[in-house]
């Protein structure tokens, strides 16, 4: 009876995604029980039923850390992201090898330069991988929060938690790719520091990316474990809370416009400051469209928006 039921229960665990050392070890406990009285296994359950518990309160623990575990990690190598484009974009503009970055082409030039198209490929990472790593991880971020300290949440808010988690690590790591990247096809045009731009921008890109699959993998323990607990997940109203003011709520559409004009006035004012005005417009007007696709492409991905 006891061999019987393990099997069972190792069947109906694997085909749940409870596998490795933690199938094993609750196959272990289990046998403890089991062998200590063997009249348990009639008390047990079902062991499909058993299983999906376990896969229950796996797949949540897994789901609720794995963001806090990868924002952690993506904070290191933005850390790296902000130094390498702050040395680089702080030539001075009367160098010959001096860089400028013009968001709304996401075209790269050094000095005159015309950069290939791995050239344009690197500059439109260093653009647009970034931000769009940091908004998926504020979001994953905020949803665990929100969901902390519960037992078991539902399938759909493990699925949204998982795939923002999943966006903000792979387009982190795909900035650290383009910092890598832009090293390599502009090294001769960059400053010599740390053994080099090419080397210092792999080699940093290298650690920091080790750092950011390290502690996401930390954190994803239990992830692959199917969740079968029913009700909706929540939306992006439901992530802010009373952030959201009362006449924005329930108008997803409206929100994100709201959000969008704001991060363009932002990027204006910034231009103002720096006396370019025209141009800071320009890259207003291109970060509030950058905003709303966005939203039009991830909205229903990533449980933003019904």
């Amino acid at each position: 009876m006891t061999v019987q039921y393990l099997q069972e229960l190792s069947v109906e665990l694997r085909s749940r995604g409870v596998r490795g050392a933690r199938r094993r070890r609750i196959l272990a406990e289990t046998e403890d029980h089991l062998l200590s009285d063997p009249g348990a296994a009639a008390r047990f359950g079902d062991p499909a039923e058993i299983a999906q518990a376990f896969a229950d309160d796996l797949g949540t623990r897994g789901a609720l850390r794995a963001p806090l575990w990868a924002f952690a990690g993506l904070a290191v190598a933005g850390l790296f992201y902000a130094a390498m484009f702050l040395a680089w974009s702080g030539l001075e503009a009367s160098q010959p090898r001096r860089l400028a970055l013009i968001a709304s082409g996401a075209v790269q030039s050094l000095g005159g330069g015309h950069p290939s198209w791995l050239g344009l490929l690197a500059a439109a990472l260093l653009l647009v991988a970034p931000q769009v790593a940091f908004a998926a991880g504020v979001l994953a971020l905020a949803r665990a929060l929100r969901l902390r300290g519960r037992a078991r949440i539902p399938a759909a808010e493990v699925r949204a938690l998982r795939r923002r988690t999943t966006i903000a690590v792979a387009f982190g790591l795909a900035s650290l790719g383009g910092v890598a990247l832009f090293a390599q096809q502009f090294a001769t045009q960059l400053p010599g520091w740390s053994g080099g731009a090419l080397g210092g921008g792999v080699v940093g890109a290298v650690v920091s990316a080790a750092v950011v699959v390290a502690c996401a993998g930390a954190g994803l323990v239990g992830v692959r474990a199917r969740v079968a607990v029913a009700g909706p997940a929540g939306d992006v109203f439901d992530d802010l809370g009373p952030v959201v003011p009362a006449r924005l709520r329930g108008r997803p559409w409206t929100f994100a416009a709201a959000v969008a004009a704001g991060v363009g006035l932002l990027v204006w004012l910034a231009g103002v400051a720096a006396s370019d005005p025209y141009d800071g417009a320009l890259r207003g007007l291109t970060e509030a469209g950058a905003c709303l696709l966005g939203f039009a492409l991830l909205g229903r991905y990533l449980s933003l928006r019904s």
